[in-house]
Formats: structure tokens, C-alpha cells, sequence
């Protein structure tokens, strides 16, 4: 009697580990909400920086690894800032001068492992009534490069852009031929006619759309892949 009470408490224990253990490999693992340095890599970041007197202004980061380090660089038209990215608490600071007086934060979400912008502010001592608008991270694969590709203006002007390897000309100014190299990804910077532009290309669910702005431009233009 006491062999059968011990072996009925042995498949007892037995039959409640391998429950235990069945549960525990069916129950879903909690959902990583962190966001690191390392994520960055597959994303670029734009944003338009914007101006008391309603002018907007470009802006794009995105990242590389050099060495250990996740590096971010920040692109104007005619600017260039780059930091190490460190990510705390899922958020980024962006400190220009390293100093406090000229800052972006960002905040991250992470969820289905893609990563969002939950939100954004940015700070210059300076110029107070200076914000961020439009803020977006995408993944790289949706920023195509320009590079032997033409491009049609978005409004009723016909104007054409034309880029080749490391060259564009642009109907606006005929005869003419500018410079650009390209930064990050589907991102520009060049000059045509002794003046500064930059762009930036992504993929919306309308096609390949391409925004350029002239130095000292207050907007934007918009164009489409011809």
C-alpha cells in the first residue's frame, strides 16, 4: 500500500511538472518595448525645423556604426552636426553644441519590433519660438536613392530634375549642370548654379515622392518620380 501511495504521488509530481512546463512554453514571451542605439541603424529620421515667420527648414539623421559606437549624423541644407547616439529610457537627445543650448529630444516607442517617434521637441536658447514639425522615422528601405533617376515637380510647372552619378540638371536653370553626393539614405546635397539645395526621396503608397528645398527657401518643393 505505501509502494502504490508513493508511486501515485510520483506521477502526481510528474504529471503536474509537465503541465507546469507545457504552460510555461505556451504562454507568450513579453514583448521587447526597449529601444537601443543599435535599433537606429535601420531607420533615418526628417523632420522640418520651423521658423517664427513660418518658414520650414529640412532635416535629416540617420546613423552608422564606427567602431563600437552608433554615430548620427544631422543634415541642413548647408549644416552638418554629428553626435554619438545614446539611447536612455527610450529616449534620444540630440545636443548640438554640448552645452544645452541647442537641443532635440526625441521619444521612442517600440512595438512588433518597429520602432516610432512618440514624440519630439526641440530647444535653442536663442530663438525660443523655434519648433520641430512632421517628425517621422522610417525604415531605410523606404528612402530610394535619386541617383539615375528623374523626377517630375508636383505642381503645374513641368520642371524636370535629372540626376545622374554624381551630377543633375534641372529645367529651372537650362544649360546648367550642379554637383551632389549623397547623404544617408535616398537623401541629397548639392549645388546648382552656385546655390545650395537638398532633398530627400521616400516611398508613400502614392509612389516615389522627392522634397527639395533651395537655401534660404521658406518651403519645400515638392516632385514626383517621372
Amino acid at each position: 500500500m505505501k509502494t502504490l501511495k508513493v508511486t501515485i504521488g510520483i506521477l502526481a509530481f510528474l504529471l503536474f511538472t509537465f503541465t507546469s512546463c507545457k504552460k510555461e512554453k505556451n504562454e507568450p514571451k513579453p514583448e521587447d518595448t526597449t529601444v537601443t542605439a543599435e535599433d537606429l541603424l535601420n531607420y533615418q529620421m526628417f523632420w522640418a525645423l520651423s521658423e517664427p515667420d513660418k518658414t520650414i527648414s529640412i532635416r535629416v539623421l540617420y546613423f552608422e556604426k564606427v567602431g563600437n559606437e552608433i554615430k548620427g549624423t544631422l543634415d541642413g541644407i548647408v549644416s552638418r552636426n554629428i553626435k554619438t547616439i545614446k539611447i536612455e529610457n527610450n529616449s534620444l537627445v540630440f545636443d548640438l553644441n554640448e552645452n544645452g543650448s541647442v537641443v532635440y529630444t526625441f521619444e521612442f516607442t517600440k512595438k512588433d519590433g518597429r520602432v516610432a517617434i512618440a514624440s519630439g521637441k526641440f530647444y535653442n536658447i536663442n530663438n525660443p519660438e523655434y519648433k520641430v514639425e512632421g517628425f517621422s522615422i522610417l525604415h531605410i528601405s523606404e528612402f530610394p536613392s535619386v541617383k539615375n533617376k528623374t523626377y517630375k515637380d508636383n505642381g503645374n510647372n513641368n520642371q524636370l530634375i535629372k540626376f545622374n552619378s554624381d551630377t543633375w540638371l534641372w529645367s529651372a536653370y537650362p544649360n546648367v549642370t550642379g554637383t551632389y553626393y549623397e547623404a544617408g539614405h535616398g537623401c541629397w546635397k548639392g549645388k546648382i548654379n552656385g546655390i545650395s539645395f537638398m532633398g530627400i526621396s521616400l516611398t508613400t503608397s502614392e509612389g516615389v515622392v522627392m522634397g527639395m528645398q533651395k537655401y534660404g527657401a521658406k518651403d519645400p518643393i515638392s516632385f514626383v518620380l517621372y
